[in-house]
């Protein structure tokens, strides 16, 4: 008898792999290389749920317009984008479309040595506008704040770098079933900080009867920060506007580092010393140790039911609704008023939450190899039919003017009516930041205290205030060596060409802002060498 050979296994699930892998490449996968003879990338880090679905959106669409073009999303964690920017920008492997923001710390040269100014555009409409309301409106004015918050941070005064695509906010994020088992029925949300009080207290008798674990709010290093510093913008609203000799109704970084140099407030003063006692209070409603942990951890903490609220900005609504598995309803924060026992004496009126500036903005990178077709992109996401799409997938609510925002995203809107006056106090700049953060547990532990935490504070703030003002000197001087160079070709253009009105008015500008960014410079200049700083 003839015995068969059997095939064997191995060989058989080699075979069915290497046939299913065939199968995947031919059938499903992306192709490795594009038929479009251009491809732009865009970088960001907002890899959270809504933005990279919002984007992929706008780009489905951009790419139908434009068949020739392919764009393509790079998503970067937040925790590593300062390093992975610089390092690109530096080795010319950057994206073309790139996101950044001036309140990432250490990056204020970055724009205009690696950015492409925008300004020139800003005063001609979209063209993706062309049968909206949008049409003949300037590019600039068709976001709901004019690119206040890119122009108002911007290092060279009037320079746009950047566009935005998203207005935000803060808020406080509830678990509504909790909310009702806490409070034996009442869902209303705390209006004020005396009754945020009073809900703290009964969420802590709650969490006594039934033996779990509820805090009022989910604590970590950073919705903390965000929190604090919105509570300490309330507090600090005088101080603020005694501070702001140039009238600008805020009191800006630099002011108050020249100010400090000066002597004229330090964190001894009265309403700062109130507003540290209440950020003790508040953050004794998180759990101990939320000083370590990230942004992540508060928010499996509130997922996990074991906390009332988490604050963050509405950014997170999205992430939220989707990971929790019970409804989240966004409230506004309770406000700080004139009778509240801890700061009352101190409070003008209400905060503003969050700010009306824009975010989430996107530069268009000076090197990179297709600027044309990036520029025309950033046209499109940021015109009426790109914010919509933007805003539908996202859930984020969108920069743009004329856009249709849908009843469930009202809330998101920053309310007008209050007061947003600058500095926070919570360190200046990044050498003063971190000298805050290096001290926070002498007020947040279970020993701490207002007073040993605002003495080894002011300690050696000094020299961490004068470093602070150096970098600011550096990075305003940087901008302006960028401008130097435009406005000497500009001159050689008035010599050798007829007159052109619009080179003039542009030439106007950049002479007058290159003017008052010295002006600030050497002021500086001047606080620091009366100080006994050589800058």
């Amino acid at each position: 008898m003839i015995r068969r050979r059997q095939i064997p296994v191995r060989l058989v699930l080699l075979v069915a792999g290497y046939a299913l892998t065939i199968f995947w490449v031919f059938t499903r996968s992306t192709p490795l290389g594009s038929a479009r003879p251009v491809t732009i990338r865009l970088s960001h880090w907002q890899i959270e749920r809504g933005p990279p679905d919002g984007l992929t959106a706008v780009i489905r669409r951009y790419e139908e317009l434009h068949p020739r073009v392919k764009v393509e999303q790079v998503l970067v964690p937040g925790s590593i984008y300062r390093q992975w920017l610089r390092t690109n920008l530096t080795g010319g492997t950057a994206t073309d479309i790139m996101e950044f923001a001036y309140f990432v710390q250490g990056v204020n040269d970055v724009p205009p040595r690696f950015f492409e100014p925008l300004t020139r555009f800003m005063s001609e409409p979209n063209p993706y506008n062309r049968g909206t309301a949008m049409e003949r409106v300037p590019w600039r004015l068709t976001f709901t704040d004019g690119l206040y918050g890119i122009i108002s941070q911007s290092l060279e005064i009037g320079q746009i770098y950047g566009v935005t695509l998203f207005q935000g906010s803060g808020r406080f994020f509830c678990n509504r079933e909790l909310l009702r088992k806490i409070t034996g029925g009442s869902v209303s949300p705390p209006r004020t900080m005396v009754d945020f009080r009073r809900l703290c207290a009964q969420t802590a008798e709650y969490s006594r009867k039934t033996g779990q674990v509820v805090r009022p709010l989910a604590g970590s290093r950073l919705n903390a920060q965000y929190l604090m510093e919105l509570l300490m913008q309330s507090c600090a609203t005088g101080l603020n506007l005694e501070l702001d000799r140039e009238g600008y109704l805020s009191c800006k970084q630099r002011q108050a580092m020249m100010a400090y140099l000066q002597g004229r407030w330090s964190y001894r003063r009265p309403e700062l010393r109130a507003a540290y006692a209440l950020l003790r209070e508040i953050t004794q409603q998180m759990r101990p140790g939320f000083a370590q942990l990230e942004r992540d951890d508060a928010v499996q903490e509130f997922v996990r039911g074991e906390a009332l609220f988490t604050y963050g900005g509405t950014v997170d609504a999205t992430t939220l609704k989707t990971l929790a598995p019970f409804p989240v309803e966004l409230m506004h924060v309770p406000q700080l008023t004139k009778d509240d026992p801890v700061v009352g004496p101190y409070i003008k009126g209400p905060i503003l939450e969050g700010t009306l500036a824009t975010g989430m903005e996107m530069y268009l990178n000076k090197d990179g190899r297709h600027k044309e077709e990036a520029l025309d992109f950033l046209r499109f996401l940021t015109s009426v039919e790109g914010g919509q799409l933007f805003m539908d997938h996202s859930g984020w609510l969108s920069s743009i003017r004329s856009v249709v925002v849908p009843p469930e995203l009202e809330i998101q809107r920053a309310l007008p009516d209050g007061y947003s006056t600058g500095t926070f106090y919570m360190g200046i700049g990044p050498n003063s930041s971190l000298s805050f953060q290096q001290h926070l547990h002498l007020l947040e532990g279970e020993r701490g205290g207002v007073e040993a935490f605002v003495n080894a504070l002011e300690f050696n703030l000094p020299t961490m205030m004068s470093a602070d003002l150096k970098l600011d000197i550096r990075d305003t001087l940087t901008g302006v060596r960028g401008v130097d160079s435009e406005i000497a070709a500009m001159n050689a253009l008035n010599r050798l060409q007829p007159p052109d009105p619009e080179r003039a008015v542009r030439q106007q500008t950049l002479a007058g802002n290159q003017t008052l960014s010295e002006l600030n410079a050497y002021e500086s200049t001047w606080v620091l060498t009366r100080h006994g700083v050589n800058p």
